[in-house]
Order: structure tokens, then C-alpha cells, then sequence
């Protein structure tokens, strides 16, 4: 039998996960926008010989950035072996296979980061290491819900379902025509880092008018919910989803009028990571969610 204390320590690990998976984003970001990609220029190694940045490195502040994201890895893998344990204890075989995901996500990253220093920052690995992240997010709401004991008994009408799956992917895509941009923007990681061989420009438009697509959605959702009195429990994520995306579009637009300056873009970055969350929590309610199955 669960006991309050087990329930309440399963909660705050696996909100911990949540968190940690997130702020890894964001410090990737910061390691990529202020050029501190190749910062430790070997791989697992920061320097030739030395796992830890030295002072012959002419790498400079940048070296020091680049190995704080690499010791954050550490503690992302620590509490996702953490919160595996506390999965393992419950021993119900779906939480358990979902809690290994982050795990295994995060070994994964590891790799991948490391390939993507051997690369000279190739901006495909870049971005393959970003959208893991993403899925990870979303793997890490998911199990954060489980965990808060969080109940979805309402069964949504079959249109309004498939609604909530459009906007999902929608949202999905946005991210994703985002990072396309950053790779094709002036933001490399390091001055010698390849660039998708792609106009800026209309990247950047493609991905603005996704947002104008995904903001219009997210209007159509608020209305729906006004209309039909009985999905009143997706009101306060809709809400709170419309006033995020209005943030970030202002976000967008003045950060791309102020030549794509690096703090702005971080915080955009963040916006990215809070918007798909509470796009993920309103997924949850659809039965045909890609997360759906884990009770």
C-alpha cells in the first residue's frame, strides 16, 4: 500500500525530473547563443587530458559555460535514475517502462552531445539533440501527472479530441520550425559551426506564420471551451496557453526587429519549453494522445 510520505517523495522526484529535463533546454541554448559550443573542444574530455576545463585552454569563459551544461547532465541522470527507483518500487509494469524513458533519454543524450561536439556542431546533431530533449519534456509531464495522482475521467467529444491532436502537432511543429531557424540564424555555437544552407529570412517567416496558425488554434480552443459548458476543465490551461503564446510572439517579433540579440533568444527559448509543457498537460485529456496509455 502507498503511503502519504512514498506519494509525496514520488511527486517532488519526478517534478525534479520535469524541471531538470527542462533546464537542460535552456542551458543548451545559453552554451549555443553566446558561442560555446566547442567551449570543451573534446568529448568526454573538456580539455586533451583533463575531464575538467584548464587555464592553458584559449577557449576562454566559454570553456567554463560549455562544462557547467555538461555537470548539469550529471544531475539530470542522477534523478532520472532517481525517479526509475521510486517507478520500480511501485512495481506496475507501465510507470515503470515510462520512467526508464528519461533515463535512457538522457544516456542518449550524453551520446549524442558528444557527437555533436566530433561534428564541429553539424546543425542536424544540434537539433537532434534539442527535439530529444522536447520528447523528453513531454515523457517527464506525463509521468508527473501519474505521479500527482492527476485524473482525467472526463471523456471529450470525438471532434474536440481530434482538435486537441491537430493543436499538439501544430504546436510540435512550431518547436521544431524554430530550431530550423536558430540553425539557419547567427547563432552557431562557435565561429567555425556549419549553418542549414537555408534563406533566414523565410525560415523565419515560415515559422512565424506556424505561430499565427498555432495562436489562432489556441483562440479556437478558448471559444470551444466557452460553448460547451462541459468542458470547463480545459479553460484554465487554455487560457493560461493563449497568454503564453502571446508573449512569445511578441518575444519573436522583437527579438528578430533587434537583430536576434542572445539573452532574448534564451528567453524565448524558455517560453518554448513553458508553452509546450502546458501544451502537453491539455494533450493528457485526449484519449488518443501520443501519451495516452499510462494509468
Amino acid at each position: 500500500m502507498k503511503t502519504k510520505t512514498s506519494t509525496n517523495f514520488a511527486r517532488r522526484i519526478s517534478l525534479a525530473n520535469l524541471i531538470a529535463q527542462s533546464l537542460i533546454i535552456l542551458t543548451g541554448a545559453i552554451v549555443r547563443l553566446t558561442g560555446s559550443g566547442l567551449g570543451c573542444p573534446t568529448w568526454p574530455n573538456c580539455a586533451p587530458g583533463s575531464l575538467i576545463p584548464v587555464a592553458e585552454q584559449v577557449e576562454g569563459f566559454h570553456k567554463y559555460i560549455e562544462f557547467g551544461n555538461r555537470l548539469l547532465t550529471f544531475a539530470v541522470l542522477a534523478i532520472s535514475i532517481a525517479l526509475f527507483v521510486v517507478a520500480l518500487m511501485r512495481k506496475k509494469r507501465q510507470i515503470i517502462l515510462w520512467a526508464s524513458l528519461p533515463l535512457i533519454g538522457t544516456l542518449l543524450q550524453a551520446v549524442l552531445g558528444g557527437i555533436t561536439v566530433l561534428t564541429g556542431l553539424n546543425p542536424f546533431t544540434v537539433m537532434a539533440h534539442f527535439l530529444l530533449s522536447i520528447i523528453l519534456v513531454a515523457i517527464s509531464v506525463k509521468i508527473f501527472a501519474y505521479f500527482s495522482e492527476k485524473t482525467y475521467q472526463y471523456k471529450l467529444p470525438k471532434i474536440v479530441d481530434f482538435y486537441l491532436q491537430i493543436l499538439t502537432l501544430i504546436g510540435f511543429i512550431v518547436i521544431v520550425l524554430g530550431t530550423i531557424t536558430t540553425g539557419s540564424g547567427p547563432h552557431s555555437g562557435d565561429e567555425i559551426a556549419a549553418r542549414f544552407n537555408l534563406d533566414m529570412r523565410e525560415v523565419a517567416w515560415l515559422h512565424a506564420d506556424s505561430v499565427l496558425l498555432f495562436i489562432g488554434l489556441v483562440i479556437g480552443l478558448q471559444v470551444i471551451t466557452r460553448l460547451d459548458k462541459d468542458l470547463f476543465y480545459l479553460q484554465t490551461n487554455a487560457k493560461i496557453l493563449l497568454a503564453i503564446c502571446v508573449i512569445q510572439g511578441f518575444l519573436g517579433y522583437v527579438q528578430w526587429f533587434s537583430s536576434v540579440p542572445w539573452i532574448l533568444v534564451s528567453v524565448h527559448v524558455a517560453g518554448a519549453v513553458i508553452t509546450w509543457i502546458t501544451l502537453v498537460n491539455l494533450s493528457l485529456h485526449s484519449n488518443n494522445s501520443f501519451l495516452h496509455g499510462l494509468k
